[in-house]
């Protein structure tokens, strides 16, 4: 019998990972392109370097979290 508290658990984990890494994708590409705005939004700590450097290391989760998310959708809801 499958434990559907651990699965409902790893749904809402993957489900909120997969949202921060969304908003940290888009915050650090407008990093790059706007980054005289991000850097006075973020008083100098997310500079154009390192918006690059995060948006490109962001890449290969962002594409894992998503096809959790995807497989986990698919699987259908559990049973509360």
């Amino acid at each position: 019998m499958k434990n559907i508290l651990k699965e409902n658990l790893a749904r809402q984990v993957v489900h909120w990972l997969l949202l921060a890494a969304l908003v940290l994708y888009l915050l650090t590409g407008f990093g790059i392109t706007q980054f005289r705005v991000v850097e006075q939004a973020t008083f100098g700590l997310l500079s154009k370097n390192l918006a690059f450097y995060i948006h490109n290391g962001l890449l290969i989760p962002f594409i894992v979290l998503l096809i959790l998310h995807i497989y986990q959708g698919a699987k259908g809801p559990t049973k509360k």
